[in-house]
């Protein structure tokens, strides 16, 4: 995310203003809000702005929809996530909303420097350099996390800061976890899904995804914004080009148009505030045509709704969007068919299910049905998409499917039986199922058995891939509290 900071001098004395109308909505509608932020209906968008008077007008649904003003005069900062829109006055006074464009505010904080939204959880800086974090509904306690922060941003299961001094720390998981550190001399920090990236204040731009103890690969240099989501990377450079990665890390740039200031990215949607204070947006990637918005503009913002995959399946952008595009291989996109139709005869339909079925897969396989056992030459070695792994469970396999995996064990690693193994092992051989349906991973992993002398963090690793997941198909946050998920095998 970007800061813009507004230099119209009208809006300090327009803060008061704001607060009466903020506090009007309030009034009519009560402090009770949803107790958790809701993604967008599926297909639904949105873009906002604020334009240099301080106005945020939004608009939700196709690029030539009408806008609609939220907030009149008074606004330094806004966001848009999900289904909330946040809003921060003159006065460094936070306010946000979920729901329709319609609903009421709810005041969060007094003090506010920065705001970032992401899920069910809201991120501050406050003047005093100090950050918090909120997780839950909009009347959810703050949780301290650092001071000495200039700029906070958040995921629905990552945090990260950035120091006075350039400095960078991010953590995974509850708002608890511990800072890793991870490089300085940042000017800009972005996260989206197991992506970091970083614009450093030399403007050279680096990005790591999966783990965060991930090597960095070096992006371009001479870039004065960044941007990330999903599976693209989008930049502006010194000379005003605006121009967008999709893919792995290795991708090609595709160059949108000049004379950029931001760029912003959602889902298939780009958006681009050009100098002269012109906002435009594109639908379809990064070859779609641009369709000009307003002008007066200070911010621009965009929110998606998590793309629909058919009949509920599993897509390769479902994968890229949780776990990086590392996993946007030919491999794993051929073995998806066979999975999706195990995963609705198994009933593995169910977000929880999905998450706890997908994070196992991405462990024991990195989903590539002819994933084999590492550095064993065993006749029954681990194979396939969940590593079926011994005599008796290759007997036992064969035996519920029809087929002798016992005279053919490399079977269990083709297209024709690598999903229907793991989907017999999930539901026939194990209830597993039982364990997603109480959000236990723990009981998970007994029922999937791996070693804890490979990896003794392989655990919590997996819990983290889970509540990703989790995330991801429930439409941007957990369904549950996060003290609710149990990890430990």
């Amino acid at each position: 995310m970007k800061v813009l900071t507004s230099t119209n001098a009208t809006r300090v004395a327009a803060a008061a203003v704001v607060v009466g109308l903020l506090t009007a909505g309030l009034s009519a509608t009560g402090l009770a809000t949803a107790a958790q932020a809701a993604e967008l209906p599926v297909g639904s968008s949105r873009v906002g702005v604020l334009s240099t008077s301080g106005d945020v007008h939004i608009k939700e649904g196709t690029l030539h929809a009408s806008w609609l003003e939220n907030v009149s005069t008074g606004i330094e900062k806004f966001e848009v996530a999900g289904d909330r829109v946040g809003v921060l006055d003159t006065g460094g006074r936070l306010w946000v909303k979920e729901g329709n464009l319609w609903a009421g505010w709810a005041h969060q904080a007094d003090g506010v420097e920065d705001f970032r939204l992401a899920g069910h959880r809201i991120g501050i800086v406050r003047t005093d350099g100090t950050a918090a974090v909120k997780e839950g509904g909009l009347q959810a306690g703050w949780s301290e996390q650092a001071n000495g922060v200039r700029e906070v941003e958040i995921t629905p299961d990552r945090i990260g800061i950035v120091g006075h001094d350039g400095s960078v720390n991010v953590k995974e998981g509850g708002l608890d976890a511990g800072w890793v550190p991870q490089i300085g001399g940042v000017a800009d920090l972005e996260l989206s899904g197991d992506r970091v990236g970083v614009l450093r204040t030399d403007g050279t731009v680096a990005v790591k995804e999966s783990n965060l103890w991930s090597d960095w690969v070096e992006q371009t240099n001479g870039v004065t914004d960044l941007e990330l989501s999903g599976s693209h990377i989008g930049v502006v450079l010194a000379n005003g080009l605006a121009t967008v990665k999709e893919g792995n890390l290795y991708s090609a740039w595709v160059n949108q148009l000049g004379d950029a200031k931001d760029i912003e990215i959602s889902g298939d949607r780009i958006g681009v505030l050009r100098t002269n204070g012109t906002a435009v947006v594109k639908d379809g990637g990064v070859y779609g045509p641009w369709v000009e918005q307003t002008n007066g503009v200070e911010q621009l913002r965009l929110a998606t709704a998590a793309p629909a995959s058919a009949a509920g399946h599993v897509t390769i952008n479902d994968i890229t969007a949780v776990y990086g595009s590392a996993y946007a291989t030919d491999t794993v996109a051929a073995g998806l068919p066979g999975l999706n139709e195990v995963m609705a005869q198994k009933g593995i339909t169910t977000p929880t299910r999905k998450a706890a079925f997908l994070a196992t897969l991405k462990h024991e396989s990195g989903f590539r049905y002819n994933a084999g056992e590492a550095g064993s030459t065993a006749p029954y070695r681990g194979r396939g998409f969940i590593q079926l792994t011994g005599q008796y469970n290759y007997q036992s396999a064969g035996a519920s499917l029809g087929h002798d995996f016992l005279n053919n064990p490399s079977d269990a690693a083709s297209l024709q039986w690598s999903a229907r193994i793991a989907g017999w092992y999930w539901t026939v051989a194990r209830n597993i199922n039982a364990a997603a349906d109480a959000y236990d991973m723990g009981a998970v992993g007994r029922a999937i058995g791996y070693s804890y002398a490979l990896d003794p963090t392989e655990s919590n690793n997996r819990c983290a891939s889970y509540k990703r997941a989790l995330a991801h198909f429930n439409g941007g946050s957990l369904p549950v509290p996060e003290s609710a998920i149990n990890c430990n095998r």
